[in-house]
């Protein structure tokens, strides 16, 4: 969601494991920095991702509290490769 480097980020589950029994594999996660991942966690937002590899595209759907029509936004590195 903000662009930080990998080394700078942890892993999430898109399928929680915990509360979705959610596998603990690569095609189940993303890498999150710590706010983002609270953002996710804490705050109503989800993800979404089209692809696999680096070809995967990430969209970060925000809660209807902050977008009521909750428009995907893009995420990752995808991101900042449309604006250069």
């Amino acid at each position: 969601m903000c662009g930080l480097p990998p080394q700078m980020t942890k892993a999430h589950h898109l399928r929680w494991w915990h509360r979705d029994t959610g596998p603990t594999d690569l095609d189940n996660g993303v890498l999150l920095c710590e706010s983002c991942h609270h953002r996710i966690h804490d705050n109503g937002w989800e993800i979404r991702i089209e692809g696999r590899g680096v070809a995967a595209r990430v969209w970060l759907i925000p809660p209807a509290s902050v977008d009521p029509a909750r428009t995907p936004r893009l995420g990752g590195r995808a991101r900042y490769d449309i604006a250069a």
